[in-house]
């Protein structure tokens, strides 16, 4: 059986007293250290000392720290991804052509456009210091966003969610404990230990940890999602990691989730108008659904095909069927392709209502993907868990049928044709929806540079500080009050001294 030991990195220091032994979800076991051993690394104990250096640097400096980094991170010649590689081989259940295609995308995220795509979001002026504002009455207004102590609890559905959480982190000068994934444990890792490589004692390197341990230990989670130790915790997680995490936020520290959703596309009438539109968007929905094996919240699980639904409209259904599913093998290998563990329970699911002729018409449904027509027009109960290149096509009778089926936990929605996103947005967002997008695009997401799942990562992962100037002229003196029962004059009220 395949092990593998998984050091804890802290404060520019790596960490490797195995003392735990864990298992992995599809076989092979790895080793830790004792996180309970290390707190007093992985968490700050005087943040004014701890994270002081941090400003030292300007946004300039932490701009260049983050391209230097990333040409470092050619997974061919870089040692710790090499390592990180060995290991998604063994614990993640992503095949192993399109994992290598999130690997050589990791430098992308390094370069300096990409980078001033996402500072963008905040803004530079605020994140190089302090904007000021004069407010009305005459005061003066100075704000930024301030690094504080946080927990990252990722995702380990890509090793794109590792990079993203260092570069949020140092852009905004905070100080990251990150709780790795069992089924992500490498690249975070490896991050932190090329970062050690480059640049030892840099402000930036220690103030970026990296640890695994096991959820549930009540007691080691209370030391550590204390306020006296962080501020923030941001989570990516399903409804039970989030409902698990919730337990601890108290007055002082604030959850910013990035909750797993599930994304859906709208189909209007335009998309049977001839056998190529039919085609285009037959090969457009199996993109959005294919895409690294349909294992992120933004791949399509269930869409809505404005088809009519007599029967004429369902035969034009099952036509779209058929070709989704022939789109859907003729995907590129490198971004698609037989699933490495189709979900049992999902085949059970499928299975039993694979003779429901009168329900439903089912392609495929197995590793090698497949689709669902609802031919009632409902939803499959089990639409949320949808993997393994699996989707819910439902026809309706027009779009407004459509949007019903739009909720707050519905993260993006691919629309065709364009003219239709205009028509719908407002609605979709009404309705929950957090993002629209042309139909073949759902996955082009890129949440460093865009609003991530309703709210802005980076900014959310600041606190924002209000710097007040009150002695200018013309402001009111609060405190000062009449005398003798004779008012204050206008220009004496508004006089400062």
């Amino acid at each position: 059986m395949t092990s593998f030991d998984i050091p804890i990195v802290a404060g520019g220091e790596v960490i490797t007293d195995y003392k735990l032994t864990h298992e992995g979800r599809y076989g092979g076991t790895f080793r830790t250290p004792d996180p309970k051993e290390h707190l007093d690394k992985l968490l700050l104990e005087n943040r004014y000392q701890g994270m002081r250096d941090l400003y030292k640097l300007s946004l300039d400096d932490v701009v260049e720290y983050l391209v230097e980094l990333g040409k470092k991170l050619d997974p061919e010649t870089n040692e710790h991804l090499k390592w990180a590689w060995d290991i998604s081989l063994s614990f993640s259940d992503q095949v192993e052509e399109i994992y290598w295609q999130m690997f050589n995308r990791l430098q992308e995220h390094f370069t300096p456009k990409y980078l001033e795509d996402a500072i963008a979001v905040v803004g530079r002026e605020y994140l190089e210091g302090w904007v000021d504002n004069i407010l009305y009455e005459g005061k003066r207004c100075s704000v930024r966003p301030i690094g504080v102590p946080t927990v990252h609890v990722i995702a380990g559905n890509g090793n794109i969610v590792g990079a993203i959480t260092l570069i949020r982190n140092a852009l905004i000068r905070g100080h990251a404990t990150v709780k790795i994934p069992s089924n992500e444990l490498g690249t975070p890792v490896a991050l932190a230990r090329t970062m050690i490589d480059m640049a030892p004692d840099h402000p930036l390197t220690k103030a970026f940890n990296v640890a695994y341990w096991k959820g549930g230990d009540e007691e080691f989670e209370r030391q550590i999602y204390h306020p006296s130790r962080i501020d923030r915790i941001v989570a990516w997680g399903g409804s039970e990691s989030i409902k698990h995490i919730a337990k601890y936020i108290q007055p002082g520290i604030d959850l910013c989730n990035f909750d797993p959703k599930n994304s859906r596309a709208i189909i209007g009438k335009e998309a049977f108008d001839s056998d190529e539109s039919l085609q285009q968007v037959a090969d457009r929905l199996a993109a959005d659904v294919g895409y690294i094996n349909q294992v992120g919240c933004l791949n399509c699980r269930v869409a809505y095909i404005e088809s009519g639904t007599d029967e004429e409209g369902l035969d034009r259904a099952r036509r779209l069927a058929d070709l989704f599913y022939e789109s859907l093998q003729n995907l590129p290998s490198f971004i698609s392709q037989e699933a490495k563990h189709f979900d049992k329970e999902l085949k059970s699911e499928i299975d039993a209502i694979k003779f429901m002729d009168e329900d439903y018409y089912i392609v495929g449904g197995d590793s090698l993907g497949g689709v669902i027509l609802s031919l009632s027009g409902d939803e499959v109960d089990f639409s949320e868990d949808l993997s393994g290149r699996t989707l819910n096509l439902i026809p309706v009778d027009n779009i407004d049928e459509a949007l019903m089926g739009i909720h707050r936990d519905v993260q993006s929605i691919g629309v065709y044709p364009e003219k239709l996103k205009d028509d719908i947005a407002v609605d979709a967002a009404l309705q929950g929806a957090q993002r629209l997008t042309s139909l073949g695009y759902m996955t082009g997401y890129s949440t460093l540079r865009e609003p991530h799942d309703g709210t802005e990562g980076l900014r959310r992962m600041g606190t924002w500080i209000v710097k007040e100037d009150c002695m200018t002229n013309y402001l009111p003196i609060p405190w000062r009050k009449p005398e003798d029962g004779t008012e204050v004059s206008e220009a004496e009220q508004f006089a400062v001294g």
